[in-house]
């Protein structure tokens, strides 16, 4: 039986009329093209200085398109696309109370016909997620076996897909360091939206000096926000984590030579170890 878990913390933003797709295009990081092939997009809207302000999953309905975000930032994007939109015939709702946001573990065909559900863009590990309206509630769950989130946040750790809010401050990262780059969150050519200068500026310098890592520990982790670092040295910041596993941003230069040198290295004075998620094509140096 497959098990499921409403994500409290997620919410739709719904984007329609006949310019919704072209208004789209013109902001987010991603191209919008691709949703035809893959069901779903994962993409954001910079600031102008190119640092990520908000971040979703993107899913094609009947009348355009539902955005699926993090609830605290909805209202405020929701004022964003408002301001942006100027002259563009299209309509913005926030459906915080009528629709819901769910996770379930492995992809699977439900009988609820006015579900939305999709595959993670982010990771094919990650299982499907679902928007679901607050009247189709009972239908959707009929069948499915119900779980936590802290299922949810140790399948998304053992991956090592990062979430914008916990491994990495929004309005304060950019894309490469929250490894849109190799969770397919950015298109490199695209045309232009808000902040690509930025973006494209690093993808070919390869300068990027801060990026996700897998943190382990024999000890429960600190919170998240606990400072990485040896003796010495500030590495970076955790993230989210679960018991003895989690991940944080930190600077690869100053990991690479603490591990090279054998330095001990702690979060909040617990002692850890770091290594690269299996994805990754950086390495610390």
């Amino acid at each position: 039986m497959t098990k499921f878990v409403a994500l409290l913390d997620r919410a739709v933003l719904e984007v329609t009329g006949p310019d919704a797709g072209e208004f789209l295009q013109g902001l987010i990081t991603n191209d919008l093209e691709k949703i035809k092939e893959k069901g779903s997009l994962f993409a954001a809207l910079l600031t102008p200085q190119g640092k990520i302000n908000y971040e979703f999953f993107i899913v094609p309905t009947s009348e355009g398109y539902y955005l699926e975000m993090a609830k605290g930032g909805i209202e405020e994007l929701y004022k964003k696309f408002s301001l942006y939109k100027l002259r563009a015939n299209v309509e913005i709702a926030n459906l915080s109370e009528s629709h819901m946001v769910f996770w379930l573990q492995e992809v699977c065909d439900l009988s609820c016909p006015d579900a939305v559900l999709f595959p993670d863009p982010r990771s094919k590990d990650l299982g499907q997620r679902a928007i679901v309206s607050v009247d189709q509630m009972t239908e959707f769950c009929d069948g499915l076996e119900a779980c936590t989130p802290d299922d949810y946040l140790k399948t998304r750790l053992s991956f090592a897909i990062p979430e914008g809010g916990h491994d990495y401050a929004l309005g304060n990262t950019f894309p490469h360091e929250a490894c849109y780059d190799l969770i397919d969150g950015v298109d490199f050519s695209k045309g232009c939206y808000v902040g690509q200068e930025v973006v494209s500026r690093m993808q070919h310098r390869s300068n990027v000096r801060k990026r996700i890592v897998c943190v382990k520990s024999d000890e429960p982790l600190p919170d998240s926000g606990a400072e990485i670092r040896t003796e010495t040295s500030l590495l970076g910041v955790l993230g989210s984590c679960h018991e003895g596993m989690g991940l944080a941003l930190v600077r690869l230069d100053r990991a690479g030579k603490a591990l090279n040198n054998g330095d001990k290295i702690y979060a909040d004075g617990i002692l850890i170890t770091l290594s690269l998620p299996s994805w990754a094509t950086y390495d610390f140096d």
